[in-house]
């Protein structure tokens, strides 16, 4: 039960913090103070990342999402990424039961997380619609991670992991605009 509350934490860290560190580069002239938080959403994404392979599997879409659609455009990024290797150099990467099914899982979810990045370019530009809204909260990796889970029934906890984590991401988001910026 401990490791299911600290998992939770960690997901809505990892978007809070990460939120944190985008906002500082993107929102602020503090690029210099973005250091610390994209670090610590690195280490709660390698953290997460060895939890399990439902969890990994969630991770490496959201990254390869941002990575495909131009999002990790600074080079404070790469301090997350190099804390992320890090804990996984120490922790490891969870084993895999069936990797053609993980490799599928993962393109499904790499799919919905590029599409809500690209899909929350254009929502930035055109807040009229419904659909822009969706984009804007970047539903469709989040609606499609919970559809999964009624065919893999062990991804559920990632599933709901990715709502804590938009949770965490959308807090940091409101609260640096209103407080900070």
């Amino acid at each position: 039960m401990f490791e299911v509350l600290i998992a939770i934490l960690a997901y809505g860290l990892a978007g809070l913090t990460l939120k944190v560190g985008d906002d500082l580069l993107d929102e602020t002239d503090k690029s210099r103070s973005a250091w610390l938080p994209l670090a610590i959403s690195g280490f709660l994404f390698g953290f997460l990342m060895s939890r399990s392979s439902w969890d990994l599997v969630l991770m490496v879409s959201i990254l390869l999402g941002v990575l495909v659609s131009g999002k990790v455009n600074r080079p404070q990024f790469g301090i997350g990424f190099v804390t992320l290797a890090l804990v996984l150099w120490v922790r490891g990467i969870p084993p895999i039961a069936d990797l053609y099914q993980w490799v599928i899982l993962l393109a499904m979810l790499f799919l919905a997380s590029a599409v809500d990045e690209i899909g929350n370019n254009w929502a930035d530009k055109s807040r009229l619609s419904l659909a822009s809204l969706f984009f804007q909260y970047r539903f469709t990796l989040k609606v499609i991670a919970l559809l999964l889970s009624i065919i893999w029934q062990e991804f559920l906890f990632a599933a709901f992991g990715i709502w804590i984590f938009d949770f965490g991401y959308e807090i940091a988001g409101r609260l640096l605009r209103d407080y900070y910026v």
